[in-house]
């Protein structure tokens, strides 16, 4: 009985064999990843990967950018097209669906520390990756700091600390920690108190 493979349209094999990649790491890193084994993954021949992504390398930038998609497509979906949003509601949003994918935070996770050697294909993206967030996030803190980029750059911060914690340690409570942050944190400037006078 002779095996049939099947036929995906180029764009369709590509999307697999990123989604084959991106379980893979997750569960090996990118260090342990190969190329073979994405191959064998998808059913097609490693010189076919390699046709559709070029590199490991190329491969690996691929997972992260078809994530971030994934992540921006779907934060705007619960937040829904309502004009202004207000810092609080879009954080918690943001929490809220990592919260649900704790695999994606997982696999950010792993390749952000592997990412720490200049040498490693995704060092340049992981260093922009923060400051990226912080310059997209900044209008929303306009009315917390005189500083909105350094302050999204902060928040962003805790909120990739905690999630490593969490990552550790499955029984913190992340919501209730995330929660009281904000309530700290998030005070609009017009609202702190002045200084004692003498």
């Amino acid at each position: 009985m002779t095996s049939t493979r099947t036929r995906l349209s180029a764009t369709a094999r590509k999307a697999q064999i990123v989604s084959e990649a991106d379980i893979l790491i997750r569960e090996r890193g990118f260090q342990a990843l190969s190329i073979a084994a994405v191959a064998e993954a998808c059913g097609v021949s490693r010189m076919g990967v390699l046709h559709h992504v070029g590199s490991k390398e190329n491969l690996l930038i691929e997972v992260l950018e078809a994530k971030e998609r994934e992540t921006t497509v779907e934060v705007a979906a619960l937040l829904g097209d309502t004009g202004e949003q207000d810092a609080r509601r879009v954080l918690d949003v943001m929490m809220n669906r990592n919260m649900r994918h704790r695999e994606v935070i997982h696999l950010f996770t792993v390749l952000a520390a592997e990412s720490i050697n200049p040498e490693h294909p995704a060092h340049a993206y992981f260093a922009e990756r923060l400051q990226r967030g912080a310059r997209l996030l900044a209008p929303l803190f306009v009315e917390y700091s005189d500083e909105p980029e350094l302050t999204a750059l902060e928040v962003l911060s805790f909120m990739d600390g905690l999630q490593l914690n969490w990552l550790r340690d499955p029984t913190i409570d992340i919501a209730a920690r995330w929660d009281d942050f904000l309530s700290r944190y998030l005070i609009p400037t017009r609202e702190r108190a002045l200084p004692a006078q003498s």
